[in-house]
């Protein structure tokens, strides 16, 4: 189990910093020093005073030297506190709305971060929403913390300011995304005494307050200052929150003892702790799998007994003659009967309800504990054959229990239109009359997601020569670990249309609506610890000589950095409740019963939500209510199954005759139910991670490592008065990284396992690194045309250029044959014009950028798990080619080979109008199809960088050597426009307006030996009577063939996005642009009142493209001239604030802020069928209000 590490000595540090500041509340008084006052700050720092109304002046992001924001060339936003206080922004959720070719995702976010999946789940995406961002339609941005790289999420309690870079900056960062960075100044103590309190209240309950108190202890010489957090986030969907609680502390020295001449030296500190905790809100609907109950099956119910089984029933005449017939009523759930035979009685609409073996806790709303513990399938473990012998069986219909299906199973089993191609998606909920998505949460209180974080700074400042030289020496620890459990990752919801328990028993819960999942969670934790030495020197020639070559040479600065950043990071998947391996005995055969992750040991919460729908008339109106409480999974419980234990009485024999209770068949006594224990309970132990069972309940963990050292030299020119300032930096990085895989035992993470020489594995220690170095230039120019001609044009008139790279290690990433990937590496280009007014009253930038990615992670969803994941595609066909050819009774146990009839065996059912010699010959065709593919050589070359085991035995296919962190890679161009304008036309009216063009591409997609090896499978897939009709799960098998498999699963995204490469990317909008405007009344009747309003719009965007297939009626392709668009979205944001004096020591303002104005219940369509038919829908961002009082002394 993960836990959370924050050094003793950095709780000492904390708590002497704490004591400080509350001694130093006694010590001064807010009246003894101006708060006003300006004091002068290193050039590692920028001045609070740098910025008026939406404008700064001044970054670091440049060159991490203080620089005038008009000498920088890389495209540079900085979001001021003004900025953040009108618009009530506070996070990246609520910030990047608002700046120039950001997007984030979330309730109130500007996209949906979709991943083009045909069951869309967004899960994954909740633990911290703050880093679901993407900039220049790439990818996220890095977030740094004082240009430090950071997980944890930035919060305006204690920010200065936010700079956004767009785009690579190697100056700063050679190692990053390149898309850019957001960068969060940190507040600093500073030599005055204030303080601000700040209150908040807001829609559905949202709370927040903080206190911020400065004081300085010595008179310009010692400062702290304390800053405390308490935000409760609470959302339209009800129980949806985020509690957000962090303190946080600065001290700052500069004693006065080492100030000589022109010299200065800086000691600060600060540190932040904090924890977050979060059942945050969903904002795509619940998947629908209730609606078709009504619009299709007309509120039919089925016995599980009877609703699969395909086969005769018997009746005998008086004198023994047998004969057959098939009931009315029954089967419903396979398309043909025994012998080929059709079924009329067939319904494609039915579907497994995905329970297969374990334990099926069953809950009622508003009770923790579960009202009844059951095995969810028939199972006859022990079962005897005519012999007397266990043969694990008995002549019983198989029983499982059935639910409607979603509208992709739908169109797989009905053979719909493009079904075998996979461009079928999972229909999710429109109405919220059937349960109310707007106003709940459809997981209650079953899903938590957690963030706890620490962070430590110090740094070291000395200047020289009046700051003309300089250093500066920093420190930088940082914790944070993140995690998340969850019931269901897709919200289904749906209805009991089972009539009866698998015990025959009528079932209670007949018609009432449930949801249910496989309960598991993940959890990470980063550990980053940095150093860093930056160095600089300037001269002014102008300054210290005369004459015109002086001035043409004008003021140069050098810098340099060295720096070291240590990240590891521990990344870990597990199941929130198992049972033992005892219990995984008792209920199946195989190698892989036992295993943690097995059908036979998980654990299935199921939570009916409401009373029996049974009757009702129609869907509209039903109003199904979310879970209102948490759930308790008992430690013990008491179990009822069916126990096929032997029992009958000594005189009944084994080869006895005996009527088949449901079919009439004749069959043996060894069949017969009543000669066994039957239905009983027993106890069982669940395993639960919450309760110290998470290290054996864990399925995956990885651990990375990653060290970079780092080496860099930036010249910057301030030529001929000013007119030319060029910069050009150089920086090389040496980055060493380490991943490794906790090996796994019976399919559970071993962390103590060891290798061949006593080493444990999962461990970076005796590792050999992966060693990638990399050059990274950066270079900009600004021609200042008003300097240039002697201050004689009306303006300033900037002319930009920017070139800059870098490359980013995330982590091990490999190719399909487990070679390392080269790092991803960005370029971009930048060139503009800015005009602004000579009083600092406007600004106004046009920049043109092209930003490239080479070798970028796939950024659309690549199913990287079809291939290497726990059940690829090999596996499973490997699995079931044996399973078909030696007619094994359980995968991956020869022992079952060749059982007899009645058994569920691993046989083809015959397809409509097929002999069973059909059947046979067809699945014979199948595996010689698949027998001969993995002869190929690029297949061998796979399996054999996999470590797969001999494919010429019948035991379970596994993996010994898994190709850890498979990656498909693609390039990357983003090109477009962005417009900046920002005014103050007097000294009470600030405006901001932004706008971009963006149009991402993305080619290259897969690389030469992935493209190979798809377009090699795929021809082996379509080959009529090939192994693309290896069936999945026998019987018939028409719905789970290989084919539909790899065309759902995998191939129709690869034909899209290979047919995309070069054209505009998808769930990307071309044009977006937001304005921000405030207005300070300054006198009369409204003096002290603020107004002012926000308006967002963005343009449409692309959600799906029609299909195309070829004459063939194989080759598919996709119509990108004619795709189907999602709407235009735009928000009105609106405040109103006043502001006035309570005292002479205490300032008071009160703003209420509205944003979405008059949006309510909308729903945004994010993708499509194949039709054009909407597909999947997003809540649209709706109306939120706060009001926020603030106390400045």
């Amino acid at each position: 189990m993960l836990t959370k590490k924050f050094p003793k000595h950095y709780v000492l540090a904390s708590t002497i910093l704490l004591s400080a500041t509350l001694f130093g509340q006694s010590a001064t008084t807010s009246d003894e020093v101006d708060p006003d006052e300006v004091f002068t700050l290193s050039p590692f720092e920028v001045e609070a005073a740098s910025s008026t109304g939406y404008s700064a002046t001044q970054t670091l992001a440049g060159s991490r030297i203080n620089t005038k924001l008009q000498d920088v060339g890389s495209a540079i936003s900085v979001i001021t506190p003004e900025f953040m206080q009108d618009t009530g922004a506070t996070d990246n959720k609520s910030l990047l709305t608002y700046t120039t070719n950001t997007e984030v995702a979330g309730p109130n976010g500007n996209f949906t971060a979709y991943s083009g999946g045909q069951v869309e789940g967004e899960a994954y995406r909740l633990t911290n929403p703050n880093s679901n961002t993407r900039v220049r339609g790439l990818t996220s941005a890095d977030n740094t913390r004082n240009f430090f790289s950071t997980s944890i999420p930035w919060d305006s309690y204690n920010v200065d300011r936010i700079d956004v870079q767009r785009g690579p900056n190697s100056i700063l960062f050679g190692l990053g995304s390149p898309a850019g960075i957001i960068n969060a100044t940190m507040k600093n103590a500073v030599h005055d005494d204030f303080g601000k309190v700040e209150l908040r209240y807001g829609s559905y309950g949202t709370n927040r307050q903080s206190l911020d108190v400065n004081r300085n202890l010595i008179d310009d010489e010692l400062s702290v200052r304390f800053i405390v957090l308490r935000d409760d986030e609470k959302y339209r969907q009800e129980p949806a929150y985020n509690l957000d609680k962090r303190l946080y502390g600065a001290v700052r020295y500069e004693p006065k003892l080492f100030r000589g001449e022109g010299s200065k030296t800086t000691l600060k500190s600060y540190f932040e702790t904090g924890t977050i905790r979060s059942n945050n809100p969903r904002s795509i609907t619940p998947l629908d799998q209730i609606t078709g109950w009504w619009d299709q099956l007309d509120q039919q119910v089925y016995d599980p007994a009877d609703v699969r089984y395909s086969g005769y029933f018997y009746t005998y005449d008086d004198e023994g003659n047998e004969s057959t017939y098939y009931p009315e009523d029954m089967g419903q759930f396979n398309k043909t009967r025994e012998g080929g035979v059709a079924n009329p009685n067939y319904e494609p609409w039915l579907n497994d309800v995905g329970m297969y073996g374990g334990v099926w806790l069953q809950y009622n709303n508003g009770q923790a504990d579960p009202f009844q513990a059951s095995m969810p399938e028939f199972k006859t473990i022990g079962g005897r054959s005519s012999t007397g012998e266990i043969d694990n069986t008995l002549s019983q219909p198989f029983s499982r229990r059935v639910l409607i299906a979603n509208t992709t199973d739908w169109a797989t089993r009905a053979e719909a239109p493009y079904a075998d191609k996979g461009l079928w998606k999972a229909q999710t909920l429109s109405d919220p009359s059937i349960f109310d998505f707007y106003n709940n949460l459809i997981d209650g209180e079953t899903k938590q997601e957690w963030q706890n974080f620490n962070n430590v700074n110090a740094s070291l400042t000395q200047t020289f020569l009046d700051g003309r030289v300089g250093f500066e020496a920093a420190f930088d620890h940082q914790n944070y670990a993140s995690g998340a459990t969850r019931l269901t990752a897709t919200g289904a919801i749906t209805v009991d249309i089972n009539t009866t328990n698998l015990d025959g028993t009528p079932n209670e819960n007949l018609g009432r609506p449930y949801i249910y999942g496989n309960a598991g969670g993940g959890e990470s934790e980063t550990t980053n610890e940095s150093w860093r030495l930056n160095a600089f020197g300037s001269y002014d020639f102008e300054e210290e000589h005369e004459g015109l070559l002086w001035k043409i040479l004008g003021k140069h600065t050098i810098s340099g950095l060295l720096s070291q950043d240590t990240r590891t990071v521990d990344s870990r998947n597990y199941m929130s409740y198992g049972t033992t391996e005892e219990f995984g005995r008792l209920t199946a055969t195989g190698t892989g019963a036992t295993y943690i992750d097995s059908n036979d040991r998980v654990v299935i919460p199921t939570i009916y939500l409401g009373d029996s729908l049974l009757g009702a008339s129609t869907y509209r109106g039903i109003n199904i209510p979310r879970p209102s409480t948490d759930i308790n999974v008992p430690s013990t419980v008491d179990w009822y199954y069916f126990d096929a234990t032997w029992n009958a009485d000594p005189s009944v024999a084994y080869d006895a005759d005996y009527y088949n209770h449901f079919t009439g068949a004749l069959s043996t006594q060894s069949e017969n139910p009543d000669n066994y224990v039957g239905w009983r309970t027993r106890q069982v132990q669940i395993l639960s991670a919450e309760d110290g069972d998470q290290d054996a309940l864990t399925t995956t963990a990885n651990l990375q490592r990653r060290e970079v050292d780092s080496y860099a030299a930036v010249w910057q020119a301030n030529f001929w008065n000013d007119s030319i300032v060029g910069m050009y930096g150089i920086r090389h990085d040496e980055v060493k990284t380490i991943g490794t895989d906790a090996t796994r035992v019976d399919n559970r993470a071993d962390f103590d396992a060891v290798d061949a020489n006593g080493n444990r594995i999962y461990s970076v220690q005796n590792k050999e690194a992966t060693v990638y170095k990399a050059y990274s230039p950066s270079w900009s120019i600004v021609a200042k045309l008003n300097n240039l001609s002697g201050d004689r044009l009306p303006l300033d008139v900037n002319l930009t250029y920017n070139r800059s790279e870098n490359f980013q290690v995330s982590g091990t990433r490999n190719d399909i044959l487990g070679n390392a990937l080269p790092a991803p590496s960005g370029e971009t280009e930048d060139y503009g014009i800015v005009l602004a007014d000579k009083g600092g009253r406007f600004y106004f930038r046009i920049n043109h950028y092209e930003t490239t990615v080479e070798n970028a992670t796939n950024s659309v969803g690549f199913p990287t798990w079809f291939f290497t994941g726990t059940g690829n595609f090999i596996m499973r066909n490997e699995d079931r080619a044996d399973a078909y050819e030696y007619h094994l009774g359980v995968l991956g146990d020869p022992t079952s080979a060749g059982m007899e009839d009645g058994s569920w065996e691993w046989q083809y059912a015959p397809r409509e109008g097929q002999t069973q010699e059909q059947a046979d010959a067809e699945a014979a065709a199948a595996v010689a199809s698949w027998r001969q593919y993995t002869q190929e050589p690029i297949v061998q070359q796979i399996l054999d960088a996999w470590g797969f085991n001999d494919f010429s035995q019948t035991q379970l296919t596994t993996m010994s050597t898994p190709v850890n962190n498979f990656t498909a890679t693609e390039d990357q161009v983003s090109k477009g426009w962005e417009y900046e304008f920002t005014a103050n036309p007097t000294h009470n009216w600030r405006i901001t307006f932004n706008a971009s063009e963006t149009k991402a591409i993305r080619y290259n997609i897969g690389g030469e030996l992935l493209s190979d090896f798809v377009e090699l499978t795929n021809q082996y897939e379509n080959e009529p009577g090939g192994m693309g009709n290896l069936r999945q799960w026998g019987g018939e098998g028409i719905s789970s063939t290989s084919l539909v498999s790899w065309n759902s699963n995998f191939y129709s995204k690869y034909v899209l996005m290979k047919q995309m490469e070069g054209q505009h990317a998808t769930d990307l909008r071309q044009w977006r642009f937001n304005v921000v405007t405030n207005y300070d009344f300054r006198e009369g009747v409204l003096d002290g009142v603020n107004i002012g309003a926000g308006y967002r719009w963005q343009d449409k965007v692309v959600i799906g493209y029609p299909p195309i297939l070829g004459e063939d009626g194989v080759t598919l392709s996709f119509d990108l001239d004619n795709p189907y668009y999602g709407p235009t979205e735009d928000a009105i944001d609106l405040w109103i604030g006043y502001r006035r004096k309570l005292t002479d020591n205490i300032d008071w303002h009160i703003q209420l802020n509205v944003r979405n104005v008059g949006q309510h219940e909308e729903l945004i369509p994010i993708s499509t069928q194949w039709d054009g038919t909407v597909a999947q829908w997003a809540i649209a961002p709706y109306e939120t209000w706060t009001l926020t009082s603030t106390f400045e002394f």
